[in-house]
């Protein structure tokens, strides 16, 4: 198949959803658009993990303090 028969597939299929394509056309947008299940990813994961030490969470108490809830007599 030429490109220029394969552009005009390209053109015919153009905004066609896929279960309404030729065999033909198919075959072009299955050759154009490869999907690529199974591949790497695109990404490497960068999380790492966390190791700083956790900070319990405030109490009601330094929260109220905090804000100006309780007053020191």
């Amino acid at each position: 198949m030429t490109e220029d028969e394969k552009q005009a597939l390209r053109d015919s299929f153009a905004g066609k959803p896929v279960s309404q394509m030729t065999s033909e056309e198919r075959t072009v947008f299955d050759a154009d658009f490869q999907y690529g299940f199974g591949g790497k990813p695109a990404q490497k994961n960068t999380a790492s993990k966390d190791n700083s030490p956790k900070k319990p969470p405030a109490s009601n108490i330094s929260v109220h303090q905090l804000f100006g809830f309780f007053q020191k007599k």
